[in-house]
């Protein structure tokens, strides 16, 4: 019924296997030994913190993008620079590596 509905609809229809969704953080990619009873998920590698049941919805929902071909890039680090002050920080002075745009743009943003 899915499959159908989504081919009428021209999206995609993915098949996840949801078994140990409940137990992999989402985050670390670590299986975790909790029983079912227990309703808290925690990482105890990275710390991550969720209800049980939304972690296995964000693990299938991962699990289906990678099956669709769909990849998410990693977030791009940000280099900033030191305000003069500790108070607030000029959004000149933070810069997105990766984007010649942005970083052309806070360039001359810089120099005004």
């Amino acid at each position: 019924m899915l499959e159908y509905s989504c081919d009428r609809d021209g999206t995609h229809f993915v098949t996840v296997a949801p078994r140990e969704t409940i137990k992999e953080c989402v985050s670390y990619v670590v299986a975790t030994d909790n029983p079912l009873w227990v309703r808290e998920h925690s990482c105890p590698s990275c710390g991550f913190e969720a209800d049980r049941d939304a972690n296995a919805s964000w693990n299938i929902l991962s699990g289906g993008l990678e099956d669709g071909g769909v990849v998410h890039s990693e977030p791009t680090p940000v280099e900033t620079a030191l305000p003069p002050d500790t108070d607030s920080v000029s959004a000149k002075r933070v810069v997105e590596t990766g984007s010649p745009t942005l970083t052309k743009r806070t360039a001359q943003a810089v120099s005004e």
